[in-house]
């Protein structure tokens, strides 16, 4: 809290997040989405169409088969850099179209 009793919004973000699993699950695949780029690489986030969640599967359609095809192979890594971006253990598979 600052002097006047005003808490931070940084701390009052994580306390909605750590009383809510709902919210925190929602905010996790929000922060997923907005940092696909960091996460993938300028060259796949280029190619990609569309991300969308069901469950703890994480769906990546990509517009390019030789894209589909390199990611497929490195999804184990995709799937632990997605994981350490949010600090959760959120994505247990990536799914690739």
């Amino acid at each position: 809290m600052d002097r006047q009793g005003n808490e931070q919004v940084g701390s009052l973000l994580s306390a909605v997040i750590a009383s809510n699993p709902k919210f925190a699950e929602n905010y996790c695949k929000y922060k997923i989405k907005s940092q696909w780029r960091d996460i993938s690489g300028e060259y796949v986030a280029n190619a990609t169409e569309d991300i969308s969640f069901e469950g703890r599967k994480m769906f990546v359609k990509v517009k390019s088969s030789i894209i589909r095809s390199e990611m497929l192979q490195i999804r184990r890594q995709l799937v632990y850099r997605i994981n350490q971006t949010v600090g959760a253990n959120i994505i247990d598979e990536l799914i690739v179209r």
